[in-house]
C-alpha cells in the first residue's frame, strides 16, 4: 500500500487539508456523525484517525470527560494541535491502540478506517478500548457525481496513477463491505445508516487544488501543470459550478454499536 492509499501527506498539505478539505467536505458531516455518536455529559472519548480533528474538537464541545485524538499521521496531528483545546493528541497506529480495555465510553472514527492497512483490526481495537462506538466511511465514489467527474478528468489529464488515488477515499463504501468488517471485528449489535449531504467549495478551481495539494498528489504536480489542470477543469466540471461555489453530492455510511 502506497501513499496515494494511506493518505500520508506532509505539514503543508495537512495546513491546507485543514483550511479547505474540511470546511469543504468532512467538517460538512461531523455534526451529522456526532449526533449518531451522542456522547453522554462527562463521557471519556476516543477518536480514532482524527486527522486535523473535525470530529474530534466537536467531541470536546459535546463532553465534559477526556478526550483523545489518534492519528498515525504527525503532519495531521500538528496541525489539530494548534487550537489549544483540551484534548490529548497522540501518535499511534489505529489496529494496536496504546490504551487499556473499557478505557472510554465512545471511541469514534470519522472518514479515517479507509486509509488503515487492516481496518478489521482497529474496529476490533475500538471495541476494546470503549464501550461503544461510531464509525463513517464515504459510500461508493458512484453516490458522487462530482468526484466521478474529478477522477475522470485526473485520469486523461494526469493519468491512471493520480485518477486512482481518489479510489482509496471510498474502498469501504461498497455493498456489505462494512457489515462484513465490523462483525469479522466481534462487535455485537450495530447499526447501519445512510447520510446524504453536500461538499461546497468556493470555486472549481479551488477544489482542484485542495485535490492535489492537500492530498498525495502535491509534490508530483507543479504550479504550472496545476494551473493546465484547473484550466480544463474548468470546462470539465462546469456542470459543478453554482452561485454558492462548486457543489456536488456525496454520501456516507455510517455504523454505530451502543455501550
Amino acid at each position: 500500500m502506497g501513499d496515494h492509499d494511506r493518505g500520508q501527506i506532509d505539514t503543508s498539505a495537512a495546513e491546507i487539508y485543514d483550511s479547505l478539505f474540511v470546511p469543504a467536505l468532512f467538517g460538512r458531516f461531523s455534526a451529522q456523525v456526532l449526533e449518531v455518536a451522542h456522547p453522554h455529559a462527562g463521557e471519556d472519548v476516543l477518536d480514532v484517525a482524527c486527522g486535523t480533528g473535525a470530529l474530534t474538537h466537536l467531541l470536546r464541545e459535546r463532553t465534559s470527560g477526556r478526550v483523545v485524538g489518534v492519528d498515525l499521521n504527525p503532519a495531521m496531528l500538528e496541525v489539530a494541535g494548534r487550537r489549544g483545546s483540551d484534548i490529548d493528541w497522540i501518535e499511534a497506529n489505529a489496529a494496536a491502540l496504546p490504551f487499556d480495555d473499557d478505557a472510554f465510553g465512545l471511541a469514534t472514527c470519522q472518514f479515517g478506517l479507509m486509509f488503515v492497512p487492516e481496518p478489521a483490526l482497529c474496529l476490533a481495537e475500538m471495541a476494546r478500548v470503549a464501550r461503544g462506538g461510531t464509525l463513517a466511511v464515504w459510500d461508493v465514489i458512484d453516490r458522487s457525481p462530482g468526484y466521478l467527474a474529478m477522477q475522470e478528468l485526473f485520469r486523461d489529464e494526469l493519468g491512471d496513477e493520480a485518477a486512482s488515488s481518489l479510489d482509496a477515499p471510498f474502498a469501504l463504501g461498497g455493498p456489505g463491505i462494512l457489515e462484513d468488517l465490523v462483525q469479522s471485528a466481534g462487535i455485537e449489535r450495530p447499526g447501519f445508516m445512510s447520510i446524504e449531504g453536500t461538499g461546497c467549495f468556493a470555486s472549481i478551481a479551488q477544489w482542484v487544488t485542495t485535490e492535489v495539494r492537500g492530498w498525495t498528489l502535491g509534490a508530483s504536480v507543479d504550479d504550472d501543470r496545476l494551473a493546465d489542470l484547473i484550466a480544463v477543469a474548468e470546462d470539465r466540471l462546469a456542470e459543478f459550478a453554482t452561485d454558492d461555489g462548486a457543489v456536488f453530492g456525496i454520501a456516507a455510511r455510517v455504523a454505530h454499536w451502543p455501550t
